[in-house]
């Protein structure tokens, strides 16, 4: 004997092209994420990597990390622009027999074409005198910076100086 209770009509599912595309697109979404909090943490690496080399960096190579107008708020002064930058940073290395930078948990918020990043910082720096102790220090970095047609540029890098310490070496 038949049923006569009506079949509940409901809407046909959702087209297999139609998921998946959207799950595409989220996906997409979420790996670009990625990929910017990436590309602006290796930044900040790659800026405070520069800070230990021991040879003069150029010009190009800070084209590479910041856009042309730049400003740089540093414990030694405040520079804006590509030019002269070189020896700008080159005058607090020459202080000292070597410097080794950590940066860490950096933070990173993204807008757009705009990006925020904070990160912690320890700092050694190894006096020119054998005698002298080592001296440290900690400090916060605040960066803005841009999506240029290049990539990720450094605006604008304050570094907040929290404390610092003279030590024996080890």
């Amino acid at each position: 004997m038949a049923s006569l209770t009506p079949t509940p009509v409901t809407a046909p599912p959702p087209a297999a092209d139609a998921v998946s595309g959207a799950r595409i697109a989220a996906l997409e979404e979420r790996l670009g994420a990625l990929e910017d909090r990436a590309e602006l943490t290796a930044l900040v690496d790659r800026f405070v990597h520069g800070l230990d080399d021991p040879g003069p960096l150029t010009e190009a190579w800070y084209r590479t990390l910041l856009t042309e107008r730049a400003r740089l708020n540093l414990p030694n002064g405040s520079h804006t622009g590509i030019t002269g930058l070189p020896e700008f940073l080159a005058a607090p290395k020459a202080l000292f027999a070597g410097n080794q930078h950590y940066a860490t948990n950096c933070a990173v918020a993204v807008e757009g074409d705009r990006a925020t990043a904070h990160a912690n910082l320890h700092a050694v720096h190894i006096p020119l005198d054998d005698s002298a102790p080592l001296f440290t220090g900690g400090a916060h970095y605040d960066v803005r910076a841009e999506r240029t047609p290049d990539g990720w540029r450094i605006a604008e890098l304050t570094v907040s100086v929290l404390w610092t310490a003279q030590g024996a070496r080890g």
